[in-house]
């Protein structure tokens, strides 16, 4: 099949699912997710030279954005939208450095010639499949009274220890980074793929803080036991 008709298809079948989630959950978290892998999947700009990597920033972009759509969708509430300033904290601490990263990353690479090497796409797939299976293990874990965007407690809300928890605190922002490293490698660049990654790393890292200032506050000795037990990003202490 021509390769203009998959970025098509790939494009159509994005904005169904899009519009689908924001008729099941009218919510700017929503929006926002949904635009952040919306640009990159526009089937403009396509060339001879760069098709290898516009069509892996196609499908990363419409199979990860989809999975991150449909839990906003199934995790948040319109009482989650306050518009305070805790929610523009995360919203331009946490949120705009890894939107500017995913974003931006997806562009580099699209625009990129390079033809694509067998230890290229296969890190690229690596990362991305081990990623996205992760994020998706790890938010199931964590259950819709704990997945959120912003930082808040809700009701019957319990500290969650076991499973990924018990191994490394923050196994979602793990996995997201494994997928942010896959767009790096995309990207072909040492110099984009750098700043991407740090630009996404620093948004983890400002949520991480606020986020377990937090917990610690909820939860009390609990979080901090638990927290001085099980390492941030990965499974073993350095």
């Amino acid at each position: 099949m021509n390769t203009i008709i998959l970025l098509k298809i790939n494009f159509a079948i994005y904005c169904v699912v899009f519009a689908a989630c924001l008729i099941r959950n009218r919510n700017f978290n929503i929006a926002l997710v949904g635009l952040t892998y919306l640009l990159p999947l526009i089937p403009f700009g396509m060339s001879d030279s760069n098709m290898e990597r516009f069509l892996i920033v196609s499908y990363s972009n419409l199979i990860f954005g989809i999975i991150e759509m449909v839990f906003f969708v199934l995790t948040e509430r319109p009482e989650d939208i306050t518009f305070d300033k805790p929610y523009l904290q995360q919203l331009f601490g946490h949120v705009l450095p890894i939107v500017i990263a995913l974003v931006g990353m997806s562009f580099v690479s699209r625009a990129t010639g390079a033809p694509v090497t067998v230890w290229e796409i296969s890190l690229i797939a690596t990362l991305f499949i081990a990623g996205s299976i992760l994020r998706v293990w790890s938010v199931v874990q964590l259950g819709v009274l704990r997945f959120k965007f912003n930082i808040a407690f809700r009701e019957n809300q319990t500290l969650k220890t076991d499973g990924l928890h018990g191994l490394m605190r923050h196994p979602t922002y793990t996995a997201m980074m494994l997928v942010i490293l896959a767009y790096a490698v995309t990207t072909h660049s040492w110099i984009a793929g750098t700043l991407g990654t740090f630009s996404a790393l620093f948004g983890f890292q400002f949520r991480i803080y606020f986020e377990e200032q937090a917990l610690k506050e909820q939860f009390g000795e609990a979080y901090e036991n638990y927290r001085s037990d099980t390492p941030m990003w990965l499974p073993f202490k350095f």
